[in-house]
């Protein structure tokens, strides 16, 4: 425990995470009255100078720390040169990106503080599932606003229903307003055409799939490895059920594919590829029954080719430094539902390259780590976490092919604590590094150019686009 105390950074990043995610902020009122997101991505800032300062922390650089610096440069460059006067607003954006990630992958160097903010973490994924489970159990009710982007923007006004069509009428419906029936949870909180979801940044179901899956699902199963006594895993696992069951209820294709991701992962380490037959096997009739389909499953999937489209037509019009970040709803009327699609728009192609670079650097660290440490006696508390992350990092780079999350929060609280397991087991093992050899720049590269020139564009090509 005295590891624990001993770290100032450790109680920031904690805060920032629960604040980023569950936003409790939006349940009290009272607490909108105070700055916390700037207020403990500072905590977190000093914390960690503090840290070093002090000794507590060595200057132990992530392989992704230059990727990430240069990406986030690109970022402001780009936007100097194609939206000056929103330059301040997007520095302010990306400080507290850089600060998420640069605090996490630096400012945690033991496991046991690692270990720390990962149940932080699983814990504030499982409040975020607890509550858009009771959503989903709740009882439907008029919900009168106006409709937008995934659905109706208003207030329940408690009246049950069954079928939007009978808000419309009767002596409460307000004319002008546009009326769903919808499953209301705790804090008013409603789901969209009956798909669990949440608040703040996760307030898409496909976005709540993924941030429970990749932050939450992956860490429980690295705490039931931990350790194997019966209360705990009977505890895990009921935690695990509710994970997995909200994914369910979120009805998103994407979030079931990754949280199918996650175990089997685990299942290819061990068992190699014949695994993915396996894996194959029992997911095809999980999908087959789960996720949306019909009518609006079928539009949604139409609206995003079409963003897709619009993001490659913008790329064309400024190859180098695309749109300008940030900018991509301003020139169409959705935006991208597709990060690598979002981060070519706005930042051209060496802005994906550079986006690519970071998630491919990330990889590769926890894949040597965890093959350097296979056989190593003592390195399974590193091998638990390394394959967490590897897992989580695998899910997520799936499922942001329909999802912009380039800016997300949990996209930087992934990518920092693979950063962190770096630093974890640089500590204990000073001659481990990871490092982008000319092989690697050239398979990002080829990779982008392939995507942006060939694959896309043919893609969409034969979808009418």
């Amino acid at each position: 425990m005295l590891v624990l105390v001993a770290v100032f950074a450790i109680p920031g990043i904690c805060a920032l995470i629960v604040f980023i995610l569950a936003r409790p902020q939006e349940f009290f009122t009272l607490l909108q009255r105070i700055p916390f997101l700037h207020l403990f991505t500072g905590l977190a800032l000093v914390g960690w100078i503090l840290d070093v300062r002090l000794r507590r922390l060595q200057l132990i650089g992530a392989p992704s720390l230059p990727w990430v610096l240069a990406l986030f440069g690109w970022a402001l460059l780009s936007c100097a040169v194609i939206v000056p006067d929103t330059l301040i607003a997007r520095a302010i954006e990306l400080a507290i990106l850089f600060t998420i990630y640069g605090t996490i992958a630096h400012g945690i160097q033991r496991f046991r503080t690692l270990q720390l903010v990962a149940a932080v973490l699983a814990v504030a994924c499982l409040f975020i599932s607890a509550m858009c489970f009771y959503e989903g159990r709740s009882p439907k009710e008029c919900v009168g606003g106006v409709e937008a982007e995934g659905g109706v923007i208003g207030e329940p006004d408690g009246r049950e229903c069954e079928l939007s069509e009978t808000c419309k009428v009767g002596p409460e419906a307000k004319s002008g307003l546009d009326y769903k029936c919808e499953h209301v949870g705790a804090f008013n909180m409603y789901s969209v055409e009956g798909r669990v979801r949440y608040i703040g940044e996760l307030n898409d179901p496909n976005e709540v799939s993924l941030v429970i899956s990749t932050c939450g699902f992956s860490m429980l199963i690295a705490f039931m490895l931990r350790r194997h006594s019966a209360p705990r895993m009977v505890m895990l696992g009921g935690a695990v059920t509710l994970v997995l069951w909200t994914v369910m209820m979120t009805e998103s294709r994407g979030g079931l594919v990754t949280a199918m991701i996650v175990p089997g992962v685990y299942l290819v380490r061990k068992y190699g590829p014949r695994a993915l037959i396996f894996a194959a096997a029992v997911a095809l009739p999980i999908l087959s029954m789960s996720g949306r389909s019909g009518e609006s499953a079928d539009e949604s999937t139409q609206l995003r080719y079409e963003a897709w489209s619009a993001g490659l037509q913008m790329v064309h019009q400024n190859p180098l430094f695309g749109v300008g970040p940030k900018q991509f709803a301003n020139h169409h009327f959705i935006t991208a539902h597709n990060s690598y699609v979002l981060v070519l728009a706005e930042l051209g192609f060496i802005g994906l390259f550079l986006f690519m670079s970071v998630l491919y650097i990330t990889t590769k660290t926890l894949i040597v780590g965890l093959r350097e440490l296979r056989d190593v006696p003592g390195t399974e508390v590193a091998q638990v976490w390394g394959m967490a992350l590897l897992a989580s990092m695998l899910g997520a780079m799936f499922q942001i092919n329909t999802l912009s999350f380039a800016y997300h929060s949990s996209t930087w609280i992934l990518i920092g604590l693979s950063g962190a397991w770096f630093s974890c087991v640089r500590t204990h093992r000073p001659t481990f590094n990871v490092k982008m050899t000319g092989r690697d720049l050239a398979i990002v590269a080829g990779v982008v150019v392939v995507y942006a020139i060939l694959i896309l564009p043919v893609f969409l090509r034969r979808k009418g686009y």
